[in-house]
């Protein structure tokens, strides 16, 4: 007999699903009996997804931020209630502040942290209802940790922790959990280069040993989800290998 899942009957929207950590989350989810509604902006990697997880996929460009209310009339229309929120979808953009380019920092800010707060607030009917919802902005130990040549990413990540804390706080009358879930080196189509390239370096500076595969994030975003953590609100859940305490890391 299959086992209930922990997401059983649960209405779960995850943005930036379409790769990395963002579709290991989603996969996950429907694995646990979640109905995954996924976003992203390539469609065709969107489909291929959907027909895995069977969920179903909208693409938006959430730089827009009327993509943004679309997406969330979106959802509206298509569940009563929505029961988790993972706000994954993010943008990176390197450059030490010497060459500091404020449309870059206004990019990140907008995808970054403009969208989760937009995306969280136009959904709140729909948390609502839930009665026992859980909202997750995926951060980054960069959040706390400096990252020298990243200024912009980190004060995004930081942003959005701190946002995180607030409407924790304003939210938990209305049953609506928020967290932080804070990755760290997490190897991804998106940086597989520079991991690969600096693996042995990688190794010496993370306690563990190791970069984390992208599997290795499933497990602590389905414990933010489900109802094991109905107590848990406000925190920041670092899954990083022990990275963030090492004092020897980045020479820039």
């Amino acid at each position: 007999m299959k086992r209930a899942g922990q997401l059983e009957g649960k209405n779960a929207l995850i943005t930036g699903a379409t790769r990395g950590i963002g579709a290991a989350i989603a996969r996950g989810f429907a694995a646990e009996g979640a109905r995954v509604f996924l976003h992203g902006r390539d469609a065709a990697a969107g489909r291929a997804l959907e027909k895995e997880t069977g969920g179903r996929f909208f693409a938006a460009d959430l730089s827009d931020s009327a993509r943004v209310d679309e997406l969330a009339a979106t959802i509206c229309r298509e569940c009563d209630r929505l029961d988790i929120l993972v706000n994954n979808a993010g943008l990176e953009l390197v450059m030490p502040f010497t060459e500091f380019d404020m449309t870059k920092l206004d990019r990140m800010w907008q995808v970054n942290v403009r969208a989760p707060a937009q995306l969280t607030h136009a959904l709140l009917p729909a948390l609502k209802a839930s009665g026992s919802a859980s909202v997750i902005n995926v951060t980054s130990i960069h959040q706390t940790i400096p990252y020298p040549h990243n200024s912009g990413y980190s004060l995004t990540k930081a942003a959005l922790g701190m946002l995180t804390q607030t409407i924790a706080i304003e939210l938990a009358p209305f049953g609506i959990r928020v967290n932080n879930f804070a990755p760290g080196a997490v190897e991804t189509d998106i940086n597989r280069k520079v991991v690969e390239k600096m693996r042995a370096e990688f190794a010496e500076w993370i306690p563990a040993g190791r970069v984390a595969q992208v599997e290795e994030m499933i497990g602590p975003a389905v414990f933010l989800a489900s109802d094991a953590a109905s107590y848990v609100t406000g925190a920041t859940l670092v899954a990083d290998g022990a990275y963030s305490q090492n004092l020897v890391r980045y020479r820039p």
